[in-house]
């Protein structure tokens, strides 16, 4: 478990418990301040857990959430970006470069305007992503294609102007 984790459960545990959480977990049969057993303080630490549980799982949902799914692959010569956008038009895709991001912004329209949507998983609606990069990048380098789906990006990188200094 990490320390986040921990530190948001021992958060929730002290907002059900108290601030003598520990004290009030094993001090044996019954807790005088609140009348309750051990047993039943155990309920409540295990509906405190599953809450925690709930909560770190709706973190977790926020990040596979994000839209859209990107793949950044790179080598000597240029980085290479892929965007999984199902359904989205070229035509309501942009793209932005400013300093060492690449921004893309869009809009999904759903295909049913004149329904209600009974279950709903795909995103529908305005999207914007920034991708940093760790150098700049120059749009003369770049290049982007749309096929079945996937926006590639492809920007070469900057070469580096290294060179030997000879010491005397």
């Amino acid at each position: 478990m990490d320390a986040d984790k921990l530190k948001q459960w021992l958060e929730l545990a002290q907002k059900v418990q108290g601030n003598d959480f520990w004290n009030s977990i094993f001090d044996g049969a019954t807790n005088g301040a609140t009348g309750n057993s051990f047993p039943g303080q155990m309920n409540q630490t295990r509906e405190s857990s599953n809450q925690f549980r709930q909560s770190s799982a709706g973190v977790a949902s926020q990040q596979e959430q994000a839209f859209p799914k990107v793949d950044i692959h790179n080598n000597n010569r240029e980085w290479i970006i892929l965007f999984d956008l199902p359904g989205v038009r070229k035509e309501d895709v942009s793209l932005l470069i400013v300093s060492n991001q690449l921004t893309i912004r869009g809009r999904l329209d759903s295909p049913y305007q004149e329904t209600t949507p009974v279950h709903k998983e795909r995103q529908t609606g305005p999207f914007e992503r920034t991708i940093p990069l760790p150098e700049i990048i120059q749009e003369a380098r770049t290049s982007a294609r749309f096929y079945n789906g996937l926006l590639e990006v492809r920007i070469l990188r900057t070469a580096t102007n290294e060179k030997a200094v000879r010491i005397d």
